[in-house]
């Protein structure tokens, strides 16, 4: 006996004869969303600057093919090789230009939007389609991963096409459509990892939805595909033995989706609250209309949900490999799933809902994400330009704490004689080679640029040997400053709370000196107008500050700075300055001076970043005090605090802008 087969066969039949689908209307209006998706990824293409993941991967470009691999690869990345050949053929014929290595990743991101327009229009309808495409084309998530060139932008077309052709295949049969969704697994197996495992869950649901009488067919396409990945097993293996990213990405917390999700809807109640809208407007539509929805439920679980939940697990049971980035590819069919009951909507309100929600996306990309403004502006290459400024300037010392390769990178990009464009790189250095540098310097002005991993206290070791800032610029994850060593006109004040205390004198709140701390003046100073100091000999401590972080920090990405002057101290001495934050007796945060050797007389340092901590430390207690463990002689001056107005835009990719720009 003949059944009848179900709605969704049909519709994926019907779907497998159109190029294009639905009406005119709807073609119409997905070209002006497509139109509207290239200009926001292609505006001002030849001035995107490459952010720190492309220049890494640029710089393990090698001339051959075998040491691309091998060297720029194996040895040193985490991605299959796919991307990374890629761009050294790509290159090889183009060149290393901002606008030549990202326009084929911003088509390719393009192109992504046509085949998931086909997929949600085959599975779901074209209202969810064009809805959906309204919102691919416009939400950050897709604008800014379109525009680097790394394997994220390229995972998002080719599990698209496999999403594609996958579908054409299971409405048609056709061999073409098998092929290409063999190839497409393939591409993105060998693009990125968790395009792989998409494409691998692809793949097996896939095995449950074909016909009985396509199977073999089917099975001999995942074996190729199987075989041909084999290549790549023993850098896969490799990788997996390296764990995960803990050196520098965190274990992800309960906050880590609200968090996503909030910077889906760009940080805004408007848009979050349309966004909001239009799931329940799909949700009570899918309830009112009981109709066979088909294997979407598990689609959107397993293409869209599934991805999340292995890489949250996998971070949180062996090692950090969860970011924004990798959800891309699996993003687009938990958006069309959840929006599936939309199906339902009246034809003639898809077309306003589509522009409308695309309407407001733009508007909230550029005025609360501020994207043109944030993603536009490098900190690598203000840290460079001012490299090459101070080599015009007389007198002017550059220094900058960036990866080791960014000057050379840019000097190469840039023409520029990098024997004739001298600086120093803290990266490769301790702090106290800072400290003699900056003692046998005869610079007039001082050029400092940093990137967020730099040392915090750094900051206030240069300030204190070149106290006039005369220009300073923020920008996402870094800053550029411009000291001078002497008063000069348009000064900028970037400091707070500036509290201090000596054994004569005191200036702010929150400060205890034990009664019983012996202070003393240095008889054999012939002038005797020597201070006082504070004599350390057999104690330990003897002076604490004490106040809420609240009383003290005005915004979350402020940072808290602390110094100790030292008068002498004897030979091994183990002094520090420490600064904690406390909730009631318990430690949640502790950072000292160090334990390198002290030069005596000179100055201790410690500052505490509050944009790193939960909370930004609001609710603790801030704690600074000497430590003199060992209790060896020495004697000292003077103990600071102040505080330093934080960078707003500090992790501005992904959080929320804090407040408006200060230092542009």
């Amino acid at each position: 006996m003949v059944t009848e087969q179900p709605n969704w066969r049909e519709r994926l039949r019907d779907a497998a004869t159109t190029r294009f689908p639905g009406d005119a209307a709807h073609r119409w209006a997905f070209i002006a969303l497509l139109l509207l998706a290239a200009v926001l990824r292609l505006w001002d293409l030849p001035h995107i600057p490459f952010t720190h993941d492309e220049i890494s991967a640029l710089v393990r470009v090698y001339p051959s093919l075998g040491g691309t691999v091998t060297k720029g690869v194996i040895d040193s990345d985490t991605h299959p090789p796919g991307v990374q050949v890629f761009e050294w053929a790509w290159t090889k014929l183009f060149g290393m230009g901002e606008a030549a290595v990202k326009l084929p990743f911003i088509v390719m991101a393009l192109l992504a939007l046509f085949l998931l327009y086909r997929f949600a229009s085959a599975w779901c309808g074209v209202n969810v389609a064009i809805i959906a495409t309204a919102l691919l084309a416009t939400l950050q998530y897709t604008v800014m991963y379109g525009q680097i060139a790394r394997p994220y932008a390229a995972g998002f077309f080719t599990t698209a096409l496999l999403a594609d052709q996958l579908s054409r295949y299971l409405g048609s049969g056709s061999r073409r459509a098998l092929v290409g969704t063999g190839i497409a697994a393939l591409l993105s197996a060998y693009t990125h990892h968790f395009a792989l495992m998409l494409a691998v869950f692809m793949l097996l649901t896939g095995l449950f939805l074909i016909d009985h009488t396509e199977r073999k067919e089917y099975l001999v396409m995942f074996g190729a595909f199987a075989l041909l990945y084999l290549p790549n097993i023993p850098i896969l293996l490799k990788q997996f033995g390296q764990k995960g990213l803990e050196d520098w990405l965190a274990t992800p917390t309960t906050a880590w989706v609200p968090d996503h999700l909030w910077w889906i809807a760009h940080c805004s109640v408007a848009f979050a609250s349309a966004l909001l809208l239009l799931i329940l407007t799909s949700a009570i539509l899918r309830i009112k209309n009981r109709g066979n929805s088909g294997p979407m439920w598990a689609i959107t679980f397993i293409w869209g949900l599934l991805p999340l939940i292995v890489g949250l697990a996998y971070s949180i049971f062996r090692a950090p490999v969860i970011q924004y980035s990798v959800l891309l590819f699996s993003f687009p069919y938990l958006l069309i799933g959840t929006l599936a009951g939309l199906r339902h909507l009246r034809s003639n309100w898809a077309l306003p809902i589509a522009f409308a929600t695309a309407a407001l996306a733009v508007f909230t990309l550029i005025t609360v994400r501020l994207h043109y403004d944030v993603f536009y502006r490098s900190k690598y290459e203000a840290a460079v330009r001012g490299i090459v400024d101070a080599s015009k300037s007389d007198g002017r010392l550059a220094l900058v704490d960036v990866p080791k390769e960014i000057p050379g990178f840019y000097f190469r990009q840039w023409g520029v004689d990098s024997t004739a464009a001298p600086y120093i790189n803290l990266r490769l250095h301790t702090a106290g080679f800072l400290d003699s540098v900056l003692m046998v310097t005869t610079a007039k002005e001082l050029f400092y640029a940093a990137s967020v991993s730099a040392t915090p206290e750094d900051l206030a070791r240069i300030q204190q040997a070149f106290p006039f800032m005369l220009e300073r610029h923020d920008m996402e994850e870094g800053q550029s400053f411009l000291f001078s060593g002497i008063p000069t006109g348009g000064t900028l004040d970037d400091l707070s709370h500036i509290s201090i205390v000596t054994p004569e004198a005191l200036k702010g709140e929150g400060w205890t000196v034990d009664g019983d701390l012996v202070s003393s003046r240095d008889t054999t100073d012939r002038s005797g107008r020597a201070s006082r100091t504070w004599d350390l000999d057999g104690r330990e401590f003897g002076v604490v500050f004490e106040r809420s972080v609240f009383d003290l920090a005005s915004a979350d990405n402020d940072v808290i700075e602390a110094q100790l002057g030292v008068l002498s101290a004897a030979p091994g001495s183990e002094l520090k300055l420490v600064m904690e934050l406390k909730e009631g007796d318990r430690s949640v945060f502790y950072r000292n001076s160090g334990d390198r050797e002290l030069h005596a007389p000179g100055t201790l340092y410690a500052a505490i970043p509050l944009a790193d901590l939960p909370q930004h430390g609001q609710g603790a207690r801030l704690k600074v005090y000497l430590w003199n463990p060992g209790g060896k002689p020495a004697k000292v001056a003077s103990m600071a605090l102040q505080v330093r107005e934080g960078n707003p835009w500090l992790y501005g990719f992904f959080r929320p802008l804090k407040e408006p720009l200060r230092f542009p």
